[in-house]
């Protein structure tokens, strides 16, 4: 049976000066989901910053973001930590000039029964999920609050939606974000504010494959209505859309991408 087809390039979808004179803020922008969307934001001429704990993860992004034309900001950050995220802010603004879109992707997950959940296992994914999304949120907010307005999109998961077997700390810290960007979709509408968020399903990716023992099961595809695993590229349309002017009356929005995974079976 076939499956739904693939992703275009964002730079065949969408105009390559759509954010130009703009700066985007990517959290995790050195691996998966976070790396393409920061290059797509590039190619429709932002500016953007990427942040994550690991400069190594960073540097090789940041000169493929100037390869393409965009001044690149990358800083270290740990979003469980206020002061970090602090800091991280200002140092966009300081090097780009301010922050339009803000892109909540940092994550963490591991797969645990959940009476094997430790409070330390706990504590490290739904700080950093939750946490992290609040803590960049709140600080970026100030900024857009002060000057004018802007776009915050937090990366969901559809393990929010329904029981989220073998990760209850992703999942519990997923369906948080969802309500707080709808929370800050309907207190900061009068500051120019929008709050989105973006609910992948299975992406493969680096981080994905290796939780999930070093390669994704056949079975993981039962319920997947598109017959195939999503790719990074597959998550990057939506986020530069609700980013972008077209999405100017769309705000407190969940917007799956998961090839039909939350439909209902089609086996009988």
């Amino acid at each position: 049976m076939a499956g739904l087809g693939e992703t275009p390039p964002a730079d065949e979808l969408f105009a390559d000066d759509l954010f130009d004179g703009e700066v985007a803020l990517v959290t995790g922008g050195g691996t998966g989901i976070g790396r393409e969307i920061a290059l797509a934001f590039a190619d429709c001429g932002a500016d953007v910053a990427i942040a994550s704990r690991e400069m190594d993860h960073l540097e090789p992004v940041a000169e493929e973001l100037e390869a393409r034309g965009a001044r690149a900001c990358a800083t270290t950050v740990d979003v469980r930590e206020y002061e970090a995220v602090e800091a991280m802010v200002d140092t966009v603004v300081a090097e780009l000039g301010g922050i339009d879109v803000l892109v909540n992707n940092a994550g963490a997950n591991f797969l645990t029964p959940t009476e094997s959940l430790t409070p330390n296992g706990w504590r490290a994914v739904v700080g950093t999920i939750l946490d992290g999304t609040a803590y960049c949120t709140m600080a970026v907010g100030e900024h857009m609050r002060e000057n004018d307005g802007g776009a915050i999109l937090a990366m969901g998961a559809t393990n929010s939606r329904r029981g989220a077997p073998y990760h209850a700390h992703s999942g519990a810290g997923k369906a948080g974000v969802h309500n707080l960007m709808q929370t800050v979709a309907s207190e900061w509408s009068s500051h120019g504010i929008r709050a989105n968020t973006v609910a992948p399903g299975i992406i493969e990716t680096e981080g994905v494959t290796e939780a999930a023992g070093g390669e994704l099961p056949d079975t993981f595809l039962d319920d997947v209505a598109a017959d195939r695993f999503g790719t990074p590229a597959d998550c990057v349309p939506p986020v530069l859309f609700l980013a972008s002017p077209a999405a100017a009356y769309v705000t407190g929005g969940y917007f799956t991408v998961d090839g039909g995974q939350l439909l209902a079976p089609t086996s009988f």
